[in-house]
């Protein structure tokens, strides 16, 4: 993991050498043990390096040769088979790193054809000086973050949106700011926060020569995974021959993930994803240690990851953190997050379990992420097999709804489309477009036992990548790379196609109350059922919950000499409203629009704001009725 970024001017212009290293030194925290930078007329790059694979000085970026250069961020898991195969090739390698495979392959194949036999999870850009053409990829998820900016001719890109700004003002855009409310610009997409400031879509590269824009190419879409061949033959399976696949393919991702010359660890909740990951890390790795984060109070589980500690016999690092915590951590947190946080506050106790493996000479850890959406691990997508039930209801409203006044009387919740409309406007239908080719690929389902996989791929899509970029930036502040077994190719490959009766399963008991008899990730739970206590094996699922907006009580004052106030012309009495009772919700999650905007358009520091929070804003816990659970 670490900090990459560029420039790239038409053929008359040059880059200033101190812009590059400024650029450089903003991504120090993603990259801490070493950095580097080349500039070359209208080129330039900066790399900081966090040193996980080759600690030596070997693996240290830019890479340069002749009229190539490379900066990378990311980890290729098969990169010890592509480093044979160069070698087999008569390739002459001088370190063990996988940036090092990664360049040669992509001088000696290409581009494209490097990028669909990379598996794992990579960010970077490479530079034909003699064409005069820079290539901009991402991984097939976009785990590793990369936005640009093109404009006038210029082209520059970089790990975080701060980079940039040392080219020139980064602007917010004040319509996408008050949509951000609807965590809309949290790496779902392509779109950002910041006025002309794109992320590169998840499986995709940018052309791009000097003077000129930038054209996308796609090299990956999951939905071409799909296979109505596959599907039907793991369809003729039974749960066991399914539980044993699936634990073949996560011993294999994992071990191909705790690939690393410096000490890794386990992230873990005490919930069934990220115990199953530990459980197998610690096959493999008896030393690994493991670290949570102890939300006191109403949200703690501490004493499920302590259970699991116990139960692997592995050390368990706790980082605490209580509700006054919060208001120290968020404008740090947002402040690496680069948007709002609205529905991600769990991103602050994340950051500081970061931290503490940090401290304790941890670099890289894995994670849980990703089974939820896989194998249908949310309450509401869950509870929608239960819809037949609400048929008359159903029934009744499409009656009522030949005559629109009674409905709108009999029925009001739901009756304007526009806010519906506003989120797709500012994402370009993105959702869309992508909801439209896994359709097409679930074409040979029938259109109940479609829909099951179409909201597994809308999760994954959207509300995943939206995870992702949490872990990435919360993990990057302090230095720390997350890796996902869950997303490993083969297994993803493997969940796109299993039937859903392997994921939601009819038990003879009261299993949750958001859709009782009905037992989510069924296929992961008789994973682990053997091999870990009951109690996690049948743990519902509860989240990674802390307090949040819901928790808050604002003194109208925050938002006085603020960015909310000037952008949107608040006047005082506007201001006493949304601190009021009546809209005490909206204006937290105000709240956190003004946090940012304070942070980027008014270029406060962390602490400054930290300050102003801990003097207009408080916690209160009794707020945290059941349901104000974020």
């Amino acid at each position: 993991m670490c900090g990459i970024a560029g420039v790239l001017l038409p053929p008359d212009q040059h880059v200033d050498p101190g812009v590059i290293e400024r650029m450089g030194c903003s991504l120090q925290h993603r990259g801490p043990d070493s950095a580097g930078s080349v500039c070359d007329r209208n080129y330039g790059v900066a790399h900081t390096r966090l040193s996980i694979l080759d600690l030596s000085p070997a693996g240290n970026q830019p890479f340069v040769d002749g009229q190539y250069s490379l900066v990378y961020n990311g980890e290729i898991y098969n990169y010890l088979d592509l480093r044979q195969e160069l070698l087999d090739r008569g390739v002459e390698l001088t370190g063990t790193s996988d940036t090092e495979v990664l360049f040669r392959l992509l001088i000696l194949d290409g581009v494209e054809p490097t990028l669909v036999r990379l598996r794992g999870m990579f960010a970077f850009s490479f530079f034909d000086a003699r064409e005069q053409t820079v290539y901009l990829c991402r991984d097939r998820f976009g785990v590793k973050p990369l936005v640009y900016r093109s404009r006038g001719g210029e082209l520059v890109w970089a790990s975080e949106a701060k980079a940039i700004a040392d080219l020139g003002s980064l602007e917010i855009d004040p319509v996408r700011l008050l949509h951000s409310m609807s965590a809309m610009f949290d790496g779902r997409g392509e779109s950002t926060v910041f006025r002309h400031v794109r992320n590169v879509p998840a499986g995709t590269y940018l052309i791009a020569r000097a003077g000129e824009a930038p054209v996308a190419h796609r090299f990956h879409h999951w939905a071409d995974e799909i296979s109505e061949v596959t599907y039907r033959a793991l369809d003729a399976q039974s749960m066991p021959a399914i539980v044993e696949r699936l634990k073949e393919l996560l011993r294999a991702s994992v071990k191909r993930m705790l690939l690393s010359d410096a000490p890794m660890g386990v992230f873990v909740s005490g919930g069934i994803d990220s115990s199953l990951i530990a459980l197998t890390a610690i096959e493999e790795d008896p030393d690994l240690a493991l670290f949570t984060a102890n939300v006191v109070g109403t949200y703690s589980e501490i004493e499920d990851a302590r259970l699991l500690a116990r139960s692997l016999g592995a050390r368990l690092h706790e980082a605490t953190y209580r509700p006054d915590d919060m208001l120290r951590e968020w404008p740090r947190g947002t402040w690496h997050y680069e948007a709002p946080l609205i529905v991600h506050m769990n991103s602050l106790p994340l950051a500081v379990t970061a931290e503490l493996a940090q401290r304790t000479g941890v670099k890289a850890v894995l994670t849980g992420e990703g089974s939820d959406e896989l194998f249908l691990g949310y309450a509401e997508y869950v509870a929608r097999r239960y819809r037949k039930l609400a048929a008359p209801v159903d029934l009744m409203i499409k009656a009522y709804g030949l005559i629109p006044s009674v409905r709108r009387y009999l029925f009001p919740r739901g009756e304007s489309r526009l806010p519906q409309f506003y989120p797709k406007l500012m994402s370009n239908f993105e959702d869309d477009t992508a909801g439209a080719a896994f359709d097409e690929a679930y074409g040979f389902l029938p259109p109940e036992r479609r829909r099951d996989h179409l909201s597994s791929t809308k999760l994954l899509t959207s509300h995943l990548a939206s995870l992702l970029h949490r872990n990435d930036r919360m993990g990057m502040l302090a230095g720390i790379e997350s890796r996902f077994p869950f997303l490993d190719e083969d297994l993803v490959r493997f969940a796109l196609n299993l039937p859903a009766r392997f994921k939601l399963r009819m038990v003879p008991r009261f299993y949750n109350r958001r859709h009782p008899f009905l037992m989510d990730k069924a296929v992961v739970r008789h994973a682990a059922n053997d091999l870990l206590p009951r109690a996690l094996t049948s743990k519902v699922k509860f989240g990674f919950k802390t307090y949040g907006h819901h928790s808050l009580v604002i003194d109208r004052k925050f938002f006085e000499g603020g960015y909310v106030e000037d952008a949107f012309g608040l006047s005082k009495m506007a201001e006493e409203q949304l601190v009021s009772d009546r809209f005490r919700y909206f204006g937290a999650l105000l709240a956190s629009v003004e946090v940012f905007g304070r942070l980027f358009e008014q270029r406060a520091t962390p602490d400054e704001v930290a300050d102003h929070l801990q003097r207009h804003v408080r916690v209160d816990e009794a707020l945290n009725s059941k349901a104000a659970m974020e």
